[in-house]
This record gives C-alpha cells, structure tokens and sequence, in this order.
C-alpha cells in the first residue's frame, strides 16, 4: 500500500482484487508468498519506481496524505529497532526548510531560493518529526538543528554531522531515507532489470522519449519531455492543468513575465524554460501526481549518458 501511495497507484478497487486472488493463490504452499506474487502483477511498484517518487513526490499535502505522510516517517522511525519504545502519537510533521521563508532562509537557499523552496518543501528529504513543532516555526537551521538534536529520535540525530541546509543536503537525506525504505517496504519477489542510466538518476543522462498515459512521444531535451507533460496534461483535462498553474506557479502560468525565460503552450500558457535536467524530471512527477498520473501513466525512457552537464 505504502508503495502505490507513493506512485501515485490506484489502491481502490482493491477490495474487488483480493477475494479473487484468493483461489489463485490458496494452491501455494505458502498463502503469504502466493499472496506477493499475485499482487506483483496488479501495478506494484518496482524498487526503481518507488525508490524515484519517494525521493522526488510532494508526500505531504492536505487532507489524509498528511496522516499517511506521518505514518510513512513513523515506520522509517520504527526500523531502527529501539530497545525501548518511541511514543510517536504525539509527535508531528516538521519541515525543516519552512513552509514560509524569511530572508535568512532565502539566503541560505541561494540564487535558485524559489525553484528549491518550491520543488524539495514538502518532499521526505525535507520532513521530520518532532514534539517541538510550534517553536520550531520558520527559525533558521542552526536554531531548528540545536533543537532537533535534543531529540530521541534517530530520524533526527541525521542532523548531528550536517551543518547547513539547502538543495544539497535535501537531496541527500532523501536519498538516505529512500535506501531505507526499500528496506522497509521490500519488493516482492525478484527485482526487473533496468538500463543502468535510471539507476543513476537524471543527471548526465539523455532523455529519448517520454510516455504518457500509454503515448509515447520521441524527444532529445529534457525541456521536450517538460512541454510534452504539460501539453498532454491540459489536452487530457484542462481543469488539472489550472491546477498546476494554482500549485506551480513559478513553472507555469499565464504571464510570461513572470519566467526567466519562457516558452508557449498551444494553450497560451507559459512554461519556465530555464531550468535543470533534475529540475525538469522532479516538476514533471510532481506535475503528474498532481494530475492523478501513476508512475506506469507517465514515465521517461533514456538514451546514453552525457558528459556535458
């Protein structure tokens, strides 16, 4: 469950799949391990799937993804295996990077402050836990770090040898949880082989074509599998493309004097065109989630590696 939540896979109609597969599975000897293999048919996320959207995916959000958000850490909490236990209901969802920034913080965040802030703010790298969420507030690292180092969680002695916080260091804590959680939520069965370049992320690699909703559509850029997301997502509902523009304001919308530099959409809308091949690759899951695309509905495919990025 905890892995289709995070791609953004249907969980409804589960309740339809089960009492079939019972009689599939009831001739295994093991009706747990029948049970896994059954369910790996049924869209289940693969280590490569999962492991990309927990790191990249806006986890926490209104509604009953906060509940499953705090779930998710709580669990990644639980398998350091304390000795004693960890009283975690009364604990809440920190970010550590603030849902508002003051100028300390935008400093801090560099040049690109709004790109970062926007894309990595609700993203696991960035959450925690804490029983100190209301003093916490928006004060700036060194002051949450001193705070946070008092606690009895191992999720936040992570921040013991880290001393400054911005993209870097986001993206490395989101790496360090995900490893975690393939531990915790293991694949069932044997991992599919895949080419090399997604195993190394987005960087120094060569988009070849970007497959939406079952289309495959050929590009060479990353700022082509951007264009193609965007067009395709208003073309299939317009309404969730508004939606983009209300939530990613800085990427997409109708004014382009509002980008660094910007390109029109046959909708006549506009789309940032200065942004970074992992800029590009996180808004673009972002942007699917948003619009209720799993990770089997969008997805990119990858030629060779690059050497000049």
């Amino acid at each position: 469950m905890v892995r289709r939540f995070v791609c953004s896979v249907p969980t409804y109609g589960l309740n339809k799949v089960f009492p079939a597969l019972y009689a599939q599975v009831s001739q295994n000897p093991s009706l747990v391990d029948g049970l896994k293999d059954a369910l790996r048919t049924k869209n289940y996320p693969r280590d490569t799937e999962f492991r990309e959207r927990f790191i990249s995916t806006k986890l926490y959000a209104p509604g009953e993804r906060i509940e499953k958000t705090k779930i998710i850490l709580e669990r990644l909490e639980e398998a350091f295996e304390h000795l004693e236990p960890v009283p975690l209901a009364g604990l809440q969802i920190e970010h550590i990077m603030p849902q508002t920034l003051t100028d300390t913080w935008k400093t801090a965040l560099g040049e690109n402050w709004e790109t970062v802030h926007d894309l990595l703010l609700h993203t696991v790298g960035n959450l925690t836990l804490t029983g100190y969420n209301s003093p916490l507030s928006n004060d700036d690292y060194s002051r949450k770090r001193e705070i946070l180092l008092t606690s009895h969680l191992e999720l936040n002695r992570y921040f013991q040898n880290v001393t400054e916080w911005n993209e870097p260091a986001i993206k490395r804590r989101a790496e360090v949880l995900a490893d975690q959680a393939l531990n915790v939520w293991a694949y069932f069965g044997l991992e599919q082989a895949e080419p090399s370049s997604v195993l190394q992320g987005v960087r120094g690699t060569t988009p070849s074509s970007v497959i939406i909703l079952g289309q495959t559509f050929s590009v060479s850029t990353w700022r082509e599998v951007l264009q193609i997301t965007l067009e395709t997502i208003c073309e299939v509902d317009s309404d969730r493309f508004d939606n983009l523009i209300a939530q990613f304001p800085r990427f997409v919308g109708r004014d382009p004097a509002r980008f660094r530099s910007s390109r029109q959409l046959p909708n006549g809308a506009f789309m940032e065109a200065n942004l970074s091949a992992e800029a590009i690759h996180r808004f673009c899951l972002q942007a699917a989630e948003v619009s209720g695309l799993s990770s089997e509905d969008w997805r990119v495919e990858y030629a060779q590696a690059r050497n000049d990025r």
